[in-house]
């Protein structure tokens, strides 16, 4: 088996380790990646320590039958320590440790699959196209070209875009990281202007805190939306909201949302929990005041109600299993009236970084304001218009790319694919994927990620991008009876 991956971030870290820990016959794997980020992706590049990780050492695990695997190599690190956030009573790491963590996972995995038999490259090239559809044969930027039997695309989601044009503007960044770069560009008593207010937002409102920064931040957002807070962890031991009930929801055909919200229910009176009470409060995202949302969720880091946990897990866990078996109404419901909801109930900013945001929005450095209709350059700044006329020097963007988003790198790939019939976009976007294997429609290439239609439109977790890995790495090494390509037929370049 010659396999191919396309991308070196999370996801190909997680299918480097499935393969090493499955028991295969020895092949040929080569992973392509084009960028100086091998390994760590876009969102765990080297940055600034104010760059944190938006989970507990339990929920990145990159190996998916290990969920202690993160937290095994972090009890290695001695100053892991200094990052503890005291209301979770964890340590919340840097990106740029957890991107350490990604590497020297990927390099041991590489090591052992050595060992094993396997012939292992890294290229550093970006594949641009196909030198031959069937059989596969990769063509890199430099136009050397590769034959492998099976290619797996781990791109990820690309990088921002730029939605009100103003690439090329002194004092804009459509890419914020690493923010380490970022900032030094940033004057310390500069009027900053952060399009958008996810984990992206508070991320760089907690690094200009870190770095000093003196002048005012507005958070811009259509929502008025903050990300959820993150509460100290407690064990969840569900009867109804479960991977298996989920199974057994999607295995009779369609699903309601409502059938979805009666497993909740059930769960929360099992519990002795008010569900009208909590189902209220979650509704009330997108009308209640973001600040007060904010300032309530601190205050309940250490509730004991675990409603909110639930739904949480509920989300990462559940939502896979049951999002392609949805209802198109409900799918359609959920993406347009709910995004900001669930994506702020699942992937919540921890308390450390709450606790800063909270601190400038009630000192009056930052603002959140809502609704902007435009952004304009205008000589050395930016002039910026809601509800009124005001003006910024720098403007950050902090939006990340939708899901099923083709990253700007591949899009000359991902074309050759559709125009030849070997992957399918579904009708909302998205490469149509058989669910086990995860294999598009000419069945010898796979995605692994957002990319896949069926995936949800929230970003996968790295332990969700690990669960689909190691299906697929099974899947992988069980095939037997490959044709070889001729040798002898194979161009050397185009």
């Amino acid at each position: 088996m010659r396999i191919g991956i396309i991308g070196a971030g999370v996801a190909a870290v997680g299918l480097l380790d499935a393969l090493a820990c499955a028991d295969g016959t020895p092949g040929t794997i080569t992973v392509f990646e084009g960028s100086a980020a091998l390994w760590r992706g876009r969102a765990y590049q080297r940055d600034v320590p104010a760059v944190r990780v938006n989970a507990p050492p339990a929920l990145m695990s990159a190996r998916a039958s290990d969920r202690g695997h993160f937290q095994d190599w972090l009890a290695q690190r001695p100053d892991a320590v200094r990052f503890l956030d005291p209301e979770l009573g964890q340590p919340i790491v840097p990106r740029a440790m957890y991107g350490e963590y990604l590497k020297q996972s990927a390099r041991a995995s590489i090591d052992r699959l050595r060992r094993d038999g396997w012939q292992v490259s890294v290229v550093n090239e970006r594949v641009s196209g196909l030198a031959q559809a069937h059989p596969v044969i990769l063509r890199t930027e430099g136009g050397v070209t590769y034959p492998v039997d099976r290619v797996v695309l781990c791109v990820g989601s690309g990088r921002p875009r730029d939605q009100y044009g103003l690439t090329g503007a002194t004092g804009y960044f459509d890419e914020p990281y690493p923010l380490a770069r970022t900032l030094t560009e940033v004057d310390s008593g500069a009027r900053v202007a952060v399009i958008g207010s996810g984990l992206t937002a508070v991320d760089i409102a907690a690094a200009l805190t870190e770095n000093g920064h003196r002048g005012p931040i507005t958070l811009l957002s259509r929502s008025g939306i903050l990300p959820f807070v993150q509460q100290r962890p407690r064990p969840l031991s569900p009867r109804h909201l479960t991977p298996t009930a989920a199974l057994d929801l999607a295995a009779g055909g369609a699903v309601g949302f409502a059938e979805v919200v009666a497993l909740l229910r059930a769960e929360l009176a099992d519990l002795g929990e008010d569900f009208d009470g909590f189902a209220a409060e979650i509704r009330a995202t997108s009308s209640e005041n973001p600040v007060l949302r904010l300032r309530r969720q601190l205050a309940d880091v250490d509730s004991p109600l675990l409603g909110r946990r639930l739904l949480t897990m509920a989300i990462r866990t559940m939502g896979p299993i049951l999002w392609p078996a949805l209802t198109e109404a409900d799918r359609v419901m959920l993406r347009t009236d709910h995004y900001r909801t669930i994506s702020s109930l699942s992937s919540p900013m921890v308390p450390h970084n709450a606790e800063i945001l909270l601190r400038l929005l009630d000192s009056g450095q930052a603002r959140l304001r809502t609704g902007p209709t435009a952004i304009a350059a205008e000589g050395t700044g930016f002039r910026m218009t809601d509800e009124s006329v005001w003006t910024a020097d720098i403007v950050i963007n902090a939006v990340n790319p939708p899901a099923y988003v083709t990253p700007q790198d591949t899009e000359s790939l991902m074309s050759r694919l559709l125009h030849s019939g070997t992957a399918e976009f579904a009708p909302n976007s998205g490469l149509l994927a058989e669910p086990r294997t995860r294999a598009l429609r000419a069945g010898t290439w796979h995605v692994l990620g957002n990319l896949a239609a069926d995936s949800m439109f929230i970003a996968t977790n790295p332990p969700g991008l690990a669960a689909e890995a190691a299906l697929l790495a099974e899947h992988l090494t069980k095939e037997s009876g490959l044709p070889e390509f001729p040798r002898e037929a194979l161009p050397v370049s185009i």
